[in-house]
């Protein structure tokens, strides 16, 4: 029984072992040189072996986190959406607070962001793996924020109640996404100021 008892307790260490849960600070690593690597070399040309040596992690450490390089992408998109979601503006007027939250969209509050952004955007447009991952990652932020935006204006007047809220909420997104794939470049400031005067000024 004793000779039972001894055999038993490392299998059960083992066990214990494999059951640890992920670094976070491995994870963070490895995000983060996707993101740098995404805007340096784009998707088509990034590695799995590349973003391990960035992150200075072995390629087995890297495939039990992430099967694939669309998996690993997909997952950095969603880090971005800190960075890409700005603060809901109050500026009291919906021209206001829509031409400062679509500014500050179109500006990134990170370098990693401002630079992976090109290369997921242009990756999500013809990936529909990728497509999805931005579409669930950060849009839903997006629109919502926006949404915020146009029931207050409702709330204060400036829209009338029978107003889409849901058609306005997206529109702004579309049409950022639509000029970026279209002149395949990212909007400026002065795509916003021809937004908010064409369908946010009352």
């Amino acid at each position: 029984m004793a000779g039972d008892g001894g055999d038993s307790a490392p299998a059960l260490g083992s066990r214990a072992r494999r059951g640890r849960p992920r670094d976070p600070g491995v994870d963070e690593s490895i995000l983060s040189s996707t993101l740098l690597l995404l805007g340096e070399v784009g998707y088509a040309q990034l590695t799995m072996e590349q973003v391990a040596a960035r992150a200075r992690v072995g390629k087995a450490s890297l495939y039990l986190r992430w099967p694939s390089k669309v998996a690993l992408v997909a997952d950095a998109v969603q880090r971005l959406s800190p960075d890409l979601v700005p603060a809901i503006p109050d500026t009291g007027s919906l021209p206001g607070d829509m031409s400062d939250f679509l500014r500050q969209l179109v500006r990134p509050r990170s370098a990693a962001a401002a630079a992976a952004l090109p290369a997921v955007a242009g990756e999500a447009s013809s990936n529909p793996e990728m497509r999805e991952a931005f579409r669930r990652g950060v849009a839903p932020a997006l629109v919502d924020s926006v949404r915020t935006i146009v029931q207050r204006a409702v709330g204060r007047g400036e829209l009338p109640p029978t107003a889409d809220v849901e058609l306005l909420s997206v529109l702004p997104m579309a049409l950022l996404q639509q000029l970026r794939l279209t002149h395949e470049r990212r909007p400026g400031e002065e795509i916003v100021g021809r937004i908010v005067a064409q369908f946010y000024t009352p």
